[in-house]
């Protein structure tokens, strides 16, 4: 191959290359950044901010009504 041959082989391909990154730049500059998503939970929980009283059993009354039935066995 004559050298005049390669010289264009390879100025075709950095052309090509050259129109691909410019192809790229442009679209990454016209899709701008996306912007998070920020969300606020009462939009879906009603946060009325009221205390609910609940009863629980008293947690020692039933431990000591289990551990003579582990000391048993």
């Amino acid at each position: 191959m004559k050298l005049d041959k390669v010289l264009k082989i390879i100025g075709a391909i950095v052309a090509l290359v050259g129109v691909a990154v410019a192809i790229y730049f442009a679209v990454k500059k016209f899709t701008g950044k996306k912007e998070p998503e920020y969300f606020d939970d009462c939009d879906f929980f009603e946060c009325d901010n009221e205390l609910e009283i609940l009863e629980v059993e008293d947690d020692e009354e039933a431990e000591e009504e289990a551990a003579p039935e582990d000391a048993s066995k």
